[in-house]
């Protein structure tokens, strides 16, 4: 009977606390890309810790900033996007698939403009440890890109072509969570864009 009443073995209590970190982070996550949904300055600490059932100081010990928090949103975001998508093309021509994906990334973020703000804000403005999840951000947009012309074992010009074109996409998504242009714009200047990678 006193075997019954042993403690776990340190690994399987480790896996277990693990366990309990990874779901209150996701959850975290979770309920700050619903709140995000309404834009960056709905997206509060205060709310989002209300929303998890969590206190600040736990939040905190996750995320650094609102900023950390909402790029971390960005990229489980992005990260879904790649699981989830399929290419309705069965096009031979990478570029043309390249311009598919873009096309189908910015509908899904801009369809809601003050989520699109909330994601691509921190983005902009991110410094310290905000800056790494930035980085982490960027690298999930260029793998999205390179997936679509065909991996990591396409040609060194359409992996550079993938790899411009997700700076180029970032930095026109700012422009329209700016106001400074509409998605007819956006989706225009991509398909420019293409079309000159293409070229090249």
């Amino acid at each position: 009977m006193l075997h019954s009443l042993s403690r776990p073995e340190p690994d399987t209590r480790t896996t277990k606390i693990q366990t309990r970190r990874a779901e209150r982070r996701d959850r975290i996550i979770a309920c700050a890309t619903e709140l995000a949904v309404l834009g960056y300055d709905a997206c509060q600490i205060r709310s989002v810790t209300a929303a998890a059932g969590v206190s600040a100081g736990t939040v905190y010990q996750y995320f650094p900033s609102k900023d950390d928090l909402l790029l971390a949103c960005f990229y489980e975001w992005l990260w879904d996007f790649e699981t989830e998508y399929r290419c309705p093309t069965n096009d031979p021509d990478p570029f043309q698939r390249l311009l598919q994906v873009s096309l189908t990334l910015t509908d899904r973020l801009c369809s809601s403009p003050q989520f699109a703000e909330a994601m691509i804000r921190p983005y902009l403005y991110a410094d310290g440890t905000a800056a790494i999840q930035a980085d982490l951000v960027r690298r999930q947009t260029v793998q999205i890109f390179i997936r679509s012309v065909g991996g990591i074992q396409s040609a060194a010009r359409e992996i550079g072509a993938a790899e411009i074109l997700s700076d180029v996409w970032m930095s026109n998504v700012a422009a329209f969570t700016q106001q400074r242009i509409a998605v007819a714009e956006l989706t225009e200047r991509l398909t420019r864009t293409v079309g000159l990678l293409k070229r090249r």
